[in-house]
């Protein structure tokens, strides 16, 4: 009986961790651009054209794990922005965490996590700005970002 319900509920986490990944998996990739580190922690804004028959979009944050150990347990806190015209239009936030440990390295250096999803309603060129929430203390390398068109949106619609 303990064994049904550990898978049951090995299930259900599988689930909750893969609910919000059909903006890294589904639709297709547009382009993918370095991310210029800023003073402070941030990245350079990055604008994009974004179109209705695009949407909904996906904004994809990639970067690289090194080797690590003494990161073990920490994370960076970003937010990002998506404005158009200077009206923001999507935003949200997300942690980079540092996945290895002191025995072993990060079992998947490729990071790739969804910033922002969101549908378009008006055509136009729009900018993308990420920011640090607190002190970085998880080194990243080739930070970029990854726009993907026509992606399914997580149950219950918007995401961002």
């Amino acid at each position: 009986m303990k064994r049904k319900a550990l898978l049951g509920a090995g299930i259900v986490a599988a689930s909750w961790l893969l609910a919000g990944c059909e903006a890294i998996f589904t639709g297709a990739t547009v382009e993918t651009r370095a991310l210029e580190a800023e003073a402070g922690g941030g990245f350079r804004p990055v604008t994009f054209r974004l179109e209705p028959e695009m949407s909904p979009v996906a904004l994809n944050f990639r970067a690289e794990l090194g080797n690590h150990p003494e990161e073990t347990g920490k994370w960076n806190a970003y937010a990002a922005t998506l404005t158009r015209d200077g009206a923001t239009v999507a935003s949200g936030s997300f942690n980079v965490n540092y996945t290895g440990s002191v025995e072993l390295p990060p079992a998947n250096p490729d990071l790739v996590m969804v910033m922002l999803a969101t549908p378009v309603v008006n055509g136009g060129e729009y900018q993308l700005t990420i920011r640090p929430l607190g002190p970085l203390e998880v080194t990243l390398q080739n930070p970029r970002v990854e726009l993907r068109r026509n992606v399914e949106l997580p149950a219950g619609g918007r995401q961002g």
